[in-house]
């Protein structure tokens, strides 16, 4: 039997006046799953556990076999823990040596001197090595490739002993081949006795790695699935129906009229691109790791230029200078988070002066103002509430913020929306609203391309039809 690490049984955790019935048990050498039906409000909760922001008000807590309190527990766990996500941390000061020794954990002289030895030992140049880590000390950490940087943090954890990592949502940074390289270093540090809490949202992933998935509903622990339900149980426990087609084949919407097409169109770094979108179509472009986004969107959004090949839009050829005048009117830019720099929506206006800015412009300078911003307004009561369109936007939910965002381009009607990540971060709960909202500006006759991580699952849970018969995958 292993050794046990955590046990908390009957567990009520509160955090900003929320209460979440958790259950935790964790032993040496286990690789936990966490799936979660709410993101935003369960999954922060559960995170924040091991950050120090959700407390246990009530329970029976166990710590390495010892009875303790809740604020034993919390100290034990921000001592022995140490958290990974999907935001890196970069910087062009701090070397690979910094990384490992300096930001490790809070130091003493005694405890920064202990590291720098461990650091220089035999035994961690081969723990490197078997890690597939054969980077200079002096890197700068900025250099660091992007499975380098989460191999550096399995890394870490060795260097200083931690007892458990969590890991954060990986599978939205990391392409599948690099996902299996950073799982190797994972299996060698549970191999040294550490225990590994996956939190996801790609089942698949977890049903190769975990040796238990706990599945949290309702702010509750709600079920423990082990390897021999995992599949369709999963569905089952969070009221998702499970399609038993394969999703990765395209759907059977046959566009008639071209909107984008790219031949050979080139950026640094990666493939040219090559294809067509017709009006009414939903493709999907994969992106695993974030690069092909960031190019596109310095692309669109910045002065990155392409290297050669032809862009065109509604049949006419377009260079790179003059995209510009076709952002916002032609090209619709939709970010992950709509109200963020370079997003559509301006928090500290009313969600009817949002409207107005960009479609009175569209309506020509001999149009009575008035007149069409009530019409705009009448024709937005019908999707929103009449009083809250007249409010700042930072006064609405994020989900209806989101829905709004779209919405804005539904009533623009560019000739090509371009969704970047529109999945990410969001709420497996908004995922078809995200969907149904994609399939409104599709049926407007709207080119879509979606370059994102994969939304196998997402397709997999999703009832929208229409959605799965539009969508097509580019590569």
């Amino acid at each position: 039997m292993k050794e046990e690490l955590v046990r908390v049984e009957h567990g009520c955790f509160q955090r900003e006046e929320q209460e979440y019935h958790f259950e935790l048990s964790i032993s040496r050498g286990e690789c936990i799953g966490i799936y979660v039906d709410d993101h935003l409000t369960s999954g922060t909760a559960y995170l924040d556990i091991f950050k120090g922001g959700t407390h246990m008000k009530r329970g029976k807590a166990f710590s390495c076999g010892r009875r303790v309190g809740g604020q034993a527990l919390e100290r034990w766990i921000l001592q022995n823990s140490m958290i990974v996500d999907k935001y890196r941390f970069a910087s062009r000061e701090l070397t690979v040596w910094d990384f490992l020794v300096a930001l490790g954990r809070s130091l003493n002289r005694s405890q920064r001197k202990q590291a720098e030895l461990r650091l220089r030992s035999a035994e961690a140049a081969d723990t490197m090595r078997q890690m597939g880590l054969l980077l200079p000390m002096e890197l700068s950490l900025a250099e660091v490739s992007l499975l380098d940087y989460y191999r550096l943090c399995v890394f870490r954890a060795w260097l200083w002993n931690s007892e458990l990592l969590v890991l954060d949502r990986l599978t939205e940074v990391l392409r599948q081949k690099d996902l299996e390289k950073f799982m190797r270093c994972v299996r060698l540090l549970l191999e040294h006795g550490a225990a590994v809490i996956l939190f996801d949202l790609d089942e698949a992933f977890m049903y190769r790695c975990c040796d238990r998935i706990d599945v949290i509903k309702d702010r509750k622990t709600y079920y423990r699935l082990y390897p021999e339900e995992y599949g369709e149980k999963l569905y089952e426990l969070l009221g998702w129906k499970c399609r038993s087609s394969g999703v990765k084949q395209d759907g059977q919407y046959d566009g008639t009229r071209v909107i984008l097409s790219v031949s050979d169109l080139a950026f640094p770094g990666m493939p040219p691109l090559n294809f067509q979108i017709c009006g009414g179509e939903i493709a999907f472009l994969r992106d695993e790791n974030y690069s092909t986004a960031v190019r596109l969107r310095n692309c669109f959004l910045g002065g990155q230029r392409w290297l050669g090949g032809t862009f065109r839009l509604g049949g006419t050829e377009y260079t790179h200078g003059e995209l510009a005048k076709l952002i916002g009117t032609d090209i619709g830019i939709q970010i992950e988070r709509p109200d963020r720099p370079n997003g559509v929506l301006f928090d500290n206006l009313t969600a009817l002066d949002n409207l107005s800015t960009c479609l009175l412009p569209k309506a020509g300078k001999w149009v009575d103002t008035r007149r069409l911003t009530e019409n705009i307004l009448d024709e937005a009561s019908r999707w929103f509430p009449r009083e809250a369109l007249q409010k700042p936007l930072w006064t609405w939910p994020l989900p209806q913020r989101l829905r709004f965002s779209y919405y804005k381009w539904y009533l623009l009607n560019p000739k090509l929306l371009i969704c970047f990540f529109p999945f990410a971060g969001q709420e497996t709960a908004h995922h078809d609203m995200v969907i149904d909202m994609l399939v409104t500006c599709a049926e407007r006759g709207m080119a879509i391309w979606v370059i994102s991580s994969g939304i196998d699952a997402i397709c997999e849970k999703t009832e929208n039809r229409e959605f799965l018969r539009r969508l097509r995958y580019l590569n």
